[in-house]
């Protein structure tokens, strides 16, 4: 029976909304622990209550940990002596269950106490220091817990004691390592890694391996990536049984590892540019790795560095370097799959990498293997660059452009569902691709520059293709856009309502002041009437501030009367999709254009006649400046945002780049 085109769609759409990210597992810790496993201490008349609290029943204690309460209170508080007392009267307790879930040394290394454990190791043996297990107690170790927090004092206390416990995982089957690396504890993670045995992180076909590599590159610590990769170049493209995930994968939906997802500004570039790295080395396992010359040069340079910003370029582009070359060599390794090895692994790592817009993944990937640009296909026959118009991805996209005429073979694919790149194009975009944008008609403009520009490349029978439930692609995009286009409508149409309304007002105050002003120009006469050499015309008349006034006032007024109209025609408009493209955001960029300048024309021809009014208060000056900056500033805090997204996406230079030079 022949697969349904509608299963096949289904089945790429659950593959791809699948997160990469996700590395969970199946493994259940070991209990091949020997003598170390022993049952919790019971009550010898009654089992352990499920919530064990200190209380009276009938005249009889029955919590069963009363008698560790002083030595649980004295680790907590970090009170040694009381340690020491306690441990002297009952060395036993040294690695009983004090409670439902710990042991002295368990409960020390969870509070970050170095002293009470240093205390506890010296009374222990190495093999009281492994966990104890029963079927009321968690599956702790005190290295995993110390991994979590990072306290490395206790970590190499623990270590120097019983090297075993970098290899016993945790209650969810994890070692220490991998504990440390997940709670982004850097340094732990690299103290425990450089002291981990290697057959413990190949064992069992490297499921420890491959669940650090997963980790280590999701959390940047590409060293830590970096060397398992050369200790087993095959952990990174083979999947185990027991994880989801792949750590081919998770670099693929990975960008920011990478340059092309790093947006820097002109004097960040520059230092980005100028500076040299040195990819750094895991530090060896030993006690001497530390720097304890840090004179007051050092830390002079190393504080001027981090202020200038230096510290973390430098960061930057070593995380760049690292990920370029675990890439390097991971594409090389998948030349050595076989075609189902590919197909499981490197295939659905294109896709992800098309998924999250991931360039220097997929250039990478193909320039060492060009036979993927083409043979990368998905139970719905989609290809790569389908796929970019299918989840707007334009830096994917744009590598099409850096092709030869074999752009035109990849665009005239289908896939499973008849649709052809422009069908696709017709679609919404992913609802996170709209999120960043800053309102309805830009999201409406969006749309539309993508399904233009996938017509201007496509072959010309895109335009009139149907697919299996026979539609074009502009009915699909009219049909799929109609509710973005009435959100876009009323979004301009309630913007210019108030931008007019706010013009009217202008316009009123201006004219009316002009008018006040011919009428009774005494207001701006001054003690001592009228000028003997100007026929009795007021003194202040041909002032340079009544002048600045006049044409302040006249400017503001044309400016509102000038707005009106425009916001008018807004509100008059058709709303036809192709308006969104150009017409609509230009008469709104217009519009608000010439608001601002009214605004800031009308401030300026009031504040003149307050300071002239004043003319004697020289005081009033700067309150009277300020208080009329005030309300232009706003203005321009509030729309700024939203004119100068719509000028840039309006008339910048858009998200194509039509200049993209050969790659493949």
């Amino acid at each position: 029976m022949a697969i349904s085109s509608n299963y096949l769609h289904a089945t790429l759409m659950a593959t791809l909304r699948r997160s990469p990210f996700k590395f969970a597992n199946t493994k259940v810790p070991h209990a091949d622990l020997g003598d170390s496993v022993s049952p919790t201490k019971k009550n010898p008349e009654e089992e352990v209550p499920s919530d064990p609290v200190n209380i009276q029943l009938r005249g009889k204690n029955t919590n069963v940990y009363y008698e560790y309460i002083q030595l649980s209170q004295g680790i907590s508080q970090g009170r040694v002596e009381v340690v020491k007392d306690f441990l002297n009267d009952h060395p036993d307790a040294v690695d009983e269950w004090i409670n439902l879930y710990e042991t002295p040394l368990l409960k020390a290394c969870a509070c970050g106490k170095p002293e009470i454990v240093k205390e506890l190791l010296w009374r222990m043996t190495p093999e009281q220091m492994l966990p104890k297990m029963s079927q009321n107690v968690s599956y702790h170790t005190a290295l995993t817990v110390v991994a979590v927090s990072g306290n490395m004092e206790i970590a190499e206390a623990l270590v120097a004691k019983n090297p075993k416990l970098l290899e016993i995982p945790g209650i969810n089957g994890q070692i220490p390592v991998v504990v440390a690396v997940e709670n982004t504890q850097m340094e732990m993670a690299r103290y425990l890694y450089t002291r981990t045995p290697v057959q413990v992180l190949l064992a069992e076909d490297g499921y420890h391996g491959t669940l650090l590599f997963l980790n280590a590159i999701f959390y940047r610590m590409l060293d830590i990536a970096l060397d398992l990769f050369n200790m087993s170049r095959r952990l990174a493209v083979t999947k185990h049984l027991q994880i989801e995930s792949i750590p081919i994968i998770v670099l693929a939906s990975k960008p920011d590892l990478f340059p092309g997802d790093c947006y820097l500004g002109p004097l960040t570039r520059f230092i980005y540019s100028w500076i040299q790295v040195k990819l750094p080395t895991l530090p060896k396992p030993s006690h001497a790795n530390k720097d304890h010359k840090n004179t007051l040069m050092r830390k002079l340079l190393k504080g001027l560095s981090k202020w200038t910003g230096i510290d973390e370029v430098y960061r930057l582009k070593v995380m760049h370097l690292q990920a370029k070359k675990l890439l390097l060599g991971i594409s090389e390794e998948t030349l050595t799959l076989g075609l189902k090895e590919r197909s499981e692994t490197v295939d659905e790592a294109l896709l992800f990498a098309v998924r999250y817009g991931n360039v220097d993944f997929l250039v990478e990937m193909i320039r060492n293997n060009s036979e993927l640009l083409w043979s990368t296909r998905t139970s719905s026959s989609s290809t790569l660059f389908l796929l970019a118009v299918e989840f707007r991805q334009e830096k994917v996209f744009n590598l099409l452009y850096g092709l030869d005429d074999r752009k035109y073979l990849l665009l005239a694919d289908k896939d499973s569902d008849g649709n052809g790149v422009l069908h696709l194009a017709g679609f919404p975009s992913p609802p996170s691709k709209l999120a960043s944008v800053i309102c309805a008609p830009l999201r409406m403009q969006r749309e539309l520059q993508w399904f233009k520009e996938v017509e201007r490349i496509a072959p010309e029978i895109e335009k009139e293709r149907v697919n299996t439930e026979e539609q074009t692609p502009i009915e699909i995009f009219a049909k799929e856009h109609q509710g973005l286009r009435q959100e876009a409508e009323k979004w301009m149409k309630d913007t210019a309502m108030s931008c007019s309304l706010v013009a009217a007002l202008i316009v009123m105050v201006t004219f009316a002041a002009l008018i006040i002003t011919v009428i009774f120009a005494a207001v701006f006469t001054v003690s001592g009437g009228s000028d003997d050499n100007s026929e009795g015309n007021p003194f202040h008349l041909y002032e340079q501030r009544f002048i600045i006034f006049i044409v302040s006032d006249l400017i503001s007024c044309f400016a509102a009367c000038t707005a009106v109209p425009i916001f008018l025609g807004i509100l008059t408009a058709r709303y036809s999709f192709d308006d969104f493209l150009v017409a609509l955001p230009t008469k709104m960029i217009t519009g608000l254009s010439i608001l601002f300048v009214s605004i800031a024309a009308m401030l300026i021809a009031f504040s003149l006649v307050l300071i002239t009014m004043m003319n004697k208060g020289k005081w009033i000056v700067a309150p009277t400046i300020l208080c009329a900056c005030l309300p232009a500033l706003l203005f321009v805090l509030l729309q700024y945002p939203l004119l100068k997204e719509m000028i840039f996406s309006t008339y910048g230079k858009g998200i194509f780049d039509r200049n993209m030079t050969c790659w493949a």
